[in-house]
This record gives C-alpha cells, sequence and structure tokens, in this order.
C-alpha cells in the first residue's frame, strides 16, 4: 500500500484483516498466505493486523494487534513526545515490522505530516533528507544510529527526538550520538504492546513508564503489564491448522524480561531465557556480554560478539564468546577472564562469519547457540 493509503481514516477505521510480514522472508510469505485465508474467516480478528516476528530464542509466531490497541500505543506516545500536526516524522524502519506501523499510527492519531527514507538504508541520506525536509521526529535501531555515529555525522536542528529502540543501545554510541547533537530518546516495548512501554527523555537513560500501562512484577522477577495496547492474541500454525492463544491472564500479559521498577521507571536486567545457573549461581548472559564488549572496547565494532550458554555436565553451563572472523576471540577472552567473576568465566570461542541477525538488527541467540554447540562439540 501507498504511504498516504497507510495513514487514511480508511485504513485506521477498516475492519479487514491485514496481514504484516517481510516480502523478503520466503518462508513468512508462504505461510502468510495460509494465516490470511485463515483469519479472514475469525470474528475476533475483524480490524486487526498480524505481524511475523521472531523471538531471540527463535521461533516464528504471529502477534495479532487490533488497530484500536495500535491507536491507544500511537496516543501514548504522542503525548509523551508532545506531539501534534506540525511535526513531521521521517520514517526509517518497515511497516511489516511493529517499529514502523507505530509511526504511522501516530501520524494518523495527530495529522503529522510523514516522510519515507528512499530505498535501502543510507545514513548519508536519512541525515541530509531530515536536514532538507525539516524533520522533527523520527525513530531508529541501534544498528542504524551506529552507522550515523560512525560516519560522524551531526544532527539537523531540525529533530527535535529521535526515538531508538529494539534492541540494546551500547554506552559508547549513546554518548557519541550526544556528542554529534542526535537527540536520542532511548524506549523499551516489544511487537506485543504495540511498540513502547516505557521511552527515556533526551540527555536521560532514565525509561520512563508511558500512561496508560500499569505494571507489576512477576513472581520470576518478569515485568507484567496491563493496558489497551496489549495484544489480542498469537496466531501458531501446524501443517495447515491455524489457532488463537491469548497468552494474557486476567488481562495482564507477563513479559521474559527481567526487570526492576521504582518510581515510575524500569530498568531492563535481561531476558530470563538469557540467565543460566552455572556453579549454582545465576549469570544474566546480557550483563556477560556488556562487560566482554568492555574489555574489547577500541579493537571491534560494537554488535561484534555475542556470549552464550551451552550444557555443561560439571558447571550446569559454560559460557561461550562467539564473533565474526575478524575479532580476535582468543585475546578478548584472556582480556575479559582476567578480571572476571569465576562464574562468569568464558569456557570458548566460536568463530563466525558474521552474527546472525533479523532484519531489524536483533541478535539471532538461539541460532548462534547451535552454531556454536556444533563447532565446540
Amino acid at each position: 500500500m501507498e504511504t498516504s493509503e497507510l495513514i487514511s481514516a480508511a485504513f485506521w477505521q477498516s475492519k479487514q484483516c491485514g496481514i504484516m510480514v517481510n516480502a523478503r522472508d520466503a518462508i513468512a510469505v508462504k505461510e502468510a498466505r495460509m494465516v490470511d485465508a485463515w483469519a479472514r474467516q475469525q470474528p475476533e480478528l475483524s480490524g486487526h493486523l498480524l505481524f511475523s516476528t521472531s523471538g531471540s530464542s527463535g521461533g516464528r509466531k504471529w502477534v495479532a494487534l487490533s488497530r484500536q490497541a495500535l491507536l491507544a500505543s500511537a496516543s501514548m506516545v504522542n503525548q509523551y513526545l508532545s506531539a501534534d500536526a506540525n511535526d513531521r516524522w521521517l520514517m526509517a524502519l518497515p511497516d511489516f515490522h511493529v517499529g514502523g506501523m507505530g509511526i504511522l499510527a501516530r501520524c494518523y492519531d495527530t495529522g503529522s505530516e510523514l516522510l519515507r527514507l528512499a530505498g535501502k538504508w543510507d545514513p548519508e541520506l536519512y541525515r541530509s533528507t531530515a536536514d532538507s525536509e525539516g524533520i522533527s521526529l523520527s525513530s531508529l535501531v541501534p544498528a542504524q544510529l551506529y552507522d550515523l555515529v560512525d560516519q560522524e555525522l551531526h544532527a539537523p536542528q531540525s529533530l527535535r527526538a529521535v526515538m531508538v529502540g529494539g534492541g540494546r543501545l551500547s554506552d559508547r554510541v549513546y554518548e557519541q550520538a550526544l556528542e554529534l547533537g542526535w537527540p536520542v530518546m532511548e524506549t523499551y516495548g516489544m511487537t506485543e504492546t504495540c511498540s513502547q512501554i516505557a521511552t527515556a527523555s533526551p540527555g536521560s537513560r532514565d525509561l520512563v513508564i508511558l500512561p496508560g500501562w500499569q505494571t507489576k512484577i512477576s513472581d520470576r522477577h518478569c515485568l507484567s503489564i496491563k493496558g489497551a495496547a496489549l495484544l489480542t492474541g498469537y496466531v501458531s500454525c501446524s501443517g495447515d491448522m491455524c489457532e488463537l492463544v491469548d497468552p494474557k491472564q486476567e488481562g495482564w500479559f507477563t513479559t521474559g524480561d527481567v526487570v526492576q521498577c521504582e518510581a515510575g521507571n524500569i530498568q531492563v536486567k535481561g531476558r530470563v531465557d538469557r540467565c543460566v545457573k552455572v556453579l549454582g549461581e545465576l549469570v544474566n548472559l546480557s550483563e556477560v556480554e556488556s562487560k566482554v564488549e568492555v574489555a574489547a572496547l577500541g579493537h571491534l565494532p560494537a554488535g561484534s560478539l555475542a556470549v552464550v550458554a551451552l550444557p555443561d555436565k560439571r558447571k550446569g553451563y559454560k559460557l561461550i564468546l562467539c564473533g565474526e572472523q575478524s575479532c580476535d576471540l582468543n585475546g578478548i577472552c584472556k582480556t575479559y577472564n582476567l578480571e572476571s567473576h569465576p562464574v562468569e568465566r568464558l569456557d570458548g570461542v566460536c568463530v563466525l562469519s558474521e552474527i546472525p541477525r533479523s532484519p531489524l538488527g536483533k541478535v539471532r541467540y538461539g541460532l548462534i547457540s547451535q552454531l556454536a554447540a556444533e563447532q565446540t562439540k
């Protein structure tokens, strides 16, 4: 569909069920045909959009979001941004992803102007377009902000906020972005919540829970949320059969993110499936990965490494450092282990041609674990 159609009342008030899928993902496109035919016959999916997504641990699922939920999220974000019809958005994210669809919903909600970045992602084109078109608002993923910083591109004066979500943003990239004038607002959210749950202000890394969300902590220390912008359910397929499953309990959706909440702020500590027991002690792989990146600082670009855990008969799990061929993995491993806690020490390395990622740059840890297991047999 044309951009103008995607920010029209006809689209946002439609009762049709739409399937949002990456046209370059042949497997997803094939499954989408079956899901589409099935979903159109389900009254409870009227007015919904279904997004194909693969989590960090792998496994495809279709997240059913109502247009009303997407617009509820858009209203929350616009309220936090003080966005109105005078703003101009630059869209550099695909609409088959909730991050891109969220921008479309925000523009429809306020009547803001929208401009899509032409062609493939190009940091210089993005910067020049934002400058020449007087763009005030935009959203990026960490890899895109990294590209802007890597090329030392300064932010245009018209830009008052660029929200960055979809993955962890390194301290180094964040600080360099601020030095170059980019008004970075880190965000935390997920497909199941139609995008953002919490957002920081420019110059601050405190993630503030957006108005409209209720939060509590589960017995596994994971975030549970309740609000109008939650998913309706997951559509899963087996063979030629599909079913809709609602994961909420009494309106509450429990995420897989271990968090701390205090005074309306949230700190994301990592994924519950990224925590393992080593010699009886709980180890957060995301925290280990951050420490390894610090040990390797100055020797390789951010995002070139990943840490995974493999089963070990004696220790419970052993930690493996995975990285691209250009990285001195053994040297990094040695440097890190000199200062690390015994249970957080790396037990081996796995050389990859590249770090597997989703179309928007999320690390595919499940696939990396499989590759590491094969290489370290």
